[in-house]
């Protein structure tokens, strides 16, 4: 082995520290054949074992874990790489007993298993980017993409599952992207493409894939949250498809990376015809690692990867007033809510002109009233016409409500008075009450209708005097 190694050493280190994680379960014992020393403590067979003579001897087959690990010593994408990589991938395995709890072990079953959902969901997801989106150019190259890292994936599988000896594993996996001629024609046109039409999938609309997405059920619904629901299925099948196969893409080369850092007599152990598939030079691998993790791993500004774009959209307030397309209002999470009672002029004594306090309690300088009151009542038109509460339609989207006591009223018109004078001439009797119109938010199927506020009059021929408020609450949304 020459002196001057030092990637060997590198990745002798990184495999120690897998070694070194992997006691238990994870590792097992072997006698060894023909070693070789690399570092202090730390020895690789011509197998790729590594074992720890500090320790009790302990080995690490190859497997995805191993590979990937190894752009941490060779490349500066490893660092970002795998971690990123490791999040996303957990975040698309559903139930908990499938998470990835050991970030990238056996990485290529959870692709698998990955591209198996992708596959089952396709058909559904075909007729709404190419349909419904009317994005056919990003569905071709999405779908391009989609195959040939599938089927890498697939044979990736194989391989570790065949009877090849671990070096020979190694090579084989790298054959897959092949010569860096090879790599160009077969990967990196057709991810390319897919790059650019994720950032722009429409000559005719702004947005990347997945704000176009939401965009188009923002058309359908209320409110942000509605939209982000709808939208979720197709984006999350894009950005599983895109790391899922670069994932594989990386694994491939990663590998390529691995066997051109083998010693020259482990190296002379791997079948010739697979050898001769592989990119020997190390600077072309590191620049096709870089083109795959573009726009999956950028550390300087994660919002231009994939996963930024998508993030973007997902972590948008999902109680913004959409109006089937119409509107783009950000509104509080926490409506405006007061008491009747809460009237200054319900003090015990005959007042007229009620109708001031909704306009006093709900008005635009204070915050308040941040919707038209058609809007507001759009909004129950929609919930009565899902079969929805007012308050259920908000909660789902990310309102809190807990501030609204049951049957309160959400507001939507000004208070008005209603006065009887039938001695209008002697005006000894007078009967005023004060009315707002509103939509009861707990009723399901509620409609708008007219709601007393406030009931107060004066009967001078008995002398008496009367004003109090009618119990009910009353609300209305506020911006954000």
């Amino acid at each position: 082995m020459k002196k001057n190694n030092i990637k060997t050493k590198i990745i002798a280190a990184v495999l120690s520290a897998i070694t070194v994680c992997s006691v238990g379960a994870m590792a097992t014992t072997s006698a060894f054949a023909s070693e070789t020393r690399l570092s202090a403590g730390t020895t690789i067979t011509n197998d790729l074992k590594v074992s720890l003579d500090r320790d009790l001897l302990h080995t690490k087959n190859i497997t995805s874990a191993t590979l990937l690990k190894v752009l941490d010593g060779c490349t500066k994408y490893g660092k970002y790489f795998a971690p990123a990589l490791g999040g996303l991938l957990d975040a698309f395995i559903e139930k908990p007993e499938e998470r990835i709890e050991k970030k990238l072990t056996e990485i290529s079953d959870k692709i698998d298993k990955i591209f198996d959902k992708i596959d089952a969901s396709e058909a559904s997801i075909k007729a709404e980017l190419t349909n419904d989106l009317g994005v056919q150019s990003f569905y071709n190259a999405f779908v391009k993409f989609k195959s040939q890292t599938e089927a890498m994936n697939k044979k990736i599988k194989k391989i570790y599952a065949g009877n090849l000896s671990n070096a020979d594993k190694v090579a084989k996996i790298g054959s897959l992207t092949g010569k860096y001629s090879q790599w160009r024609a077969n990967f990196e046109d057709v991810l390319g493409e897919l790059n650019t039409l994720i950032k722009k999938p429409s000559l005719t609309k702004n947005g990347n894939i997945f704000e176009l997405t939401y965009q188009h059920y923002t058309n359908s619904v209320m409110f942000s949250g509605e939209a982000l629901d709808k939208a979720k299925p197709v984006c999350e099948f894009v950005n599983q498809v895109y790391a899922a196969g670069c994932a594989t893409l990386v694994e491939s080369l990663s590998a390529q990376l691995y066997y051109n850092n083998l010693t020259d007599a482990t190296k002379a152990t791997v079948n010739p015809e697979i050898a001769s598939q592989l990119c020997k030079n190390t600077g072309d691998i590191e620049d096709e690692i870089a083109h795959v993790s573009k726009y999956l791993v950028n550390k300087d500004n994660a919002g231009d990867t994939v996963k930024g774009m998508f993030d973007k959209v997902f972590n948008m307030s999902r109680s913004i007033f959409v109006n089937k397309g119409h509107n783009n209002t950000a509104l509080n999470r926490v409506l405006h809510k007061v008491d009747h009672a809460d009237n200054p002029d319900v003090d015990g004594n005959f007042h007229e002109h009620m109708g001031n306090w909704t306009k006093v309690n709900f008005n635009n300088k204070a915050g308040y009233c941040a919707l038209q009151f058609d809007e507001v009542k759009a909004i129950g038109n929609y919930a009565r016409e899902k079969g929805m509460t007012i308050r259920e339609l908000l909660n789902k989207n990310g309102f809190d409500t807990s501030n609204l006591p049951q049957n309160t009223n959400m507001v939507t018109k000004w208070a008005f008075d209603d006065s009887v004078s039938p001695f209008s001439v002697i005006a000894w009797y007078n009967y005023q009450k004060a009315y707002y119109n509103g939509i009861n938010i707990d009723a399901k199927g509620a409609g708008e209708q007219k709601i007393q506020l406030v009931d107060c009059g004066i009967n001078g021929w008995k002398n008496e005097y009367w004003n109090y408020a009618i119990a009910g609450n009353a609300c209305l949304f506020k911006f954000a």
